[in-house]
């Protein structure tokens, strides 16, 4: 298991690497749905902090199991985002 600090680090590179794909998507590319994108953002935003918290503070008892899932939910909530933004386009 990576220490937590790699672990915030890794999550923060790929909420960055998105997070810049939706701004390019918004300002750049013709035919985004703007308000979609704003609030594709903002659940980005959300993410960030509510994994970056859960990292920050880890359950007592098996610590394994607990980064474990938390890398589970991690990789769900960002290919719910990849899905929507690969329908930004009107």
């Amino acid at each position: 298991m990576a220490s937590r600090r790699h672990l915030k680090r890794d999550i923060s590179y790929v909420i960055g690497d998105i997070f810049t794909e939706c701004l390019i998507y918004k300002e750049l590319v013709p035919g985004t749905n703007k308000d979609e994108a704003e609030k594709l953002i903002v659940d980005l935003l959300r993410i960030d902090n509510e994994f970056i918290t859960r990292i920050s503070h880890t359950e007592p008892g098996n610590a394994k199991k607990y980064y474990s899932q938390l890398v589970k939910d991690f990789q769900k909530s960002i290919s719910e985002v990849i899905d929507k933004l690969t329908k930004l386009k009107k």
